[in-house]
């Protein structure tokens, strides 16, 4: 909306010389929109530099777990401790498909019960730098977990930079809305082709604005019916959708999501609550023509 109606003024130049203070409020809006370009692509780059690490330090988790449970695996088998060998006898395929959560139980469970056999694990190939190494990556690879599910959406700092700049956007085009009133009657034209491009959501229009994906932390699997309410974070930003409401209350689906269409531009509160779970509640900002995502993790009161 707001990128659409600067190329629209710009084109109108003529008419919006005229209007007092029209090209102060017009210069906060550009750089206003400079900036917000500048917060996407880091809040981007940070994202995928923290999805690759994720990524890699899985690959690693699994390698160590599976050298580790194949060496424990093969002693139950020589000692036929059967209650052993099923603890711990995780195959890689099984490891790959395994959500993080539960990958994370996974690798804790082969290295405690190698860490109680290492005495007898030693002709096995199994040393005490391995479990070690083993609970390193574990640990590492834990805390991408919640990192990289917080990046996806809501970065900190730069999503308040986005808070802030949303609010410079919005009082700016307020401005700039009571000056073009003044031209109602003398400019029709100009008026009702600005009042139009002004509209954040053509009617009819069905763009996906945001996706929010609710995950159950101990099974690692997607919530249902978890509900799902959706309000601006700033009070000033009172119409969040085309139909004028100013908040959206909704319910997770069997695979755990919900959707958003026709969001306004701006900074929301995402609050997710369920009887017997801890209810959950963050930031996700929205801008047009971009999905955004956001991964929410349940866990049991």
């Amino acid at each position: 909306m707001s990128l659409a109606s600067v190329i629209y003024l710009n084109a109108n130049g003529a008419i919006t010389s005229t209007l007092p203070q029209f090209a102060l409020y017009f210069g906060n809006i550009q750089s206003a929109n400079a900036q917000i370009e500048l917060e996407k692509a880091k809040q981007e780059a940070d994202k995928s530099g923290d999805t690759e690490d994720k990524k890699q330090l899985r690959e690693s988790l699994i390698s160590q777990a599976v050298e580790i449970s194949r060496r424990v695996v093969a002693y139950a088998i020589n000692v036929n401790d059967n209650v052993l060998r099923n603890l711990v006898n995780y195959k890689e395929s099984d490891l790959k498909k395994t959500s993080d959560q539960r990958l994370v139980s996974c690798c804790q469970v082969i290295r405690e019960n190698a860490e109680a056999k290492l005495a007898s694990l030693t002709e096995y190939g199994v040393t005490a730098a391995m479990i070690v190494m083993l609970q390193t990556t574990t640990t590492s690879f834990n805390g991408k977990i919640p990192t990289g599910r917080v990046s996806t959406a809501d970065s900190g700092e730069s999503t308040q930079k986005l808070v802030d700049l949303f609010q410079i956007l919005r009082t700016n085009w307020g401005k700039i809305d009571a000056l073009v009133e003044m031209v109602h009657t003398s400019q029709p034209y100009f008026y009702d082709e600005y009042m139009k491009v002004r509209r954040v959501i053509p009617a009819g229009s069905s763009s996906m604005a945001l996706m929010v994906k609710t995950v159950n932390a101990l099974s690692g699997e997607p919530e249902p019916n978890v509900a799902i309410a959706l309000t601006p974070v700033n009070d000033d930003l009172k119409l969040i959708t085309a139909s004028g409401k100013n908040k959206i209350s909704k319910k997770t689906a069997k695979a755990g999501g919900c959707y958003y269409k026709n969001l306004v531009d701006g900074t929301y509160s995402v609050d997710a609550k369920k009887p017997g779970l801890k209810p959950v509640s963050k930031t996700v900002s929205v801008v047009s023509g971009e999905r955004a995502v956001l991964e929410i993790l349940m866990e049991q009161v």
